[in-house]
């Protein structure tokens, strides 16, 4: 059975075949048919060139800040919960308590 290569399928097989990760195979495909669509080999070659954001460079001073405010958020969500779970402790303890002393009562 043949499958029609469409310029999508090229274009998936691109980044594996660009960072040499396809198949011998896969390659031989988008090289064949690069070699009969000039304009979108072109399109793919400048695609390649294009770079990324640079990364972020942060002073020390400033890496020290978002540590520190991580650091603190990840503290008070820890306090949350643990709030939250003492609080579900003390209705529990109270339910139970209460059952007792009705039990104990009847």
């Amino acid at each position: 059975m043949k499958y029609e290569v469409t310029r999508d399928v090229v274009g998936d097989l691109w980044p594996l075949v660009h960072g040499d990760e396809a198949s011998a195979d896969s390659r031989a495909l988008v090289d064949d048919y690069l070699r009969h669509d000039p304009a979108y080999a072109a399109e793919l070659e400048r695609s390649r060139t294009m770079t990324a954001m640079p990364p972020v460079q942060l002073s020390p001073d400033a890496e020290r800040r978002l540590i520190d405010d991580a650091r603190e958020h990840a503290r008070k969500r820890l306090l949350l919960i643990g709030g939250g779970l003492a609080l579900a402790g003390v209705v529990v303890l109270t339910t139970l308590l209460g059952a007792l002393f009705f039990i104990g009562r009847i």
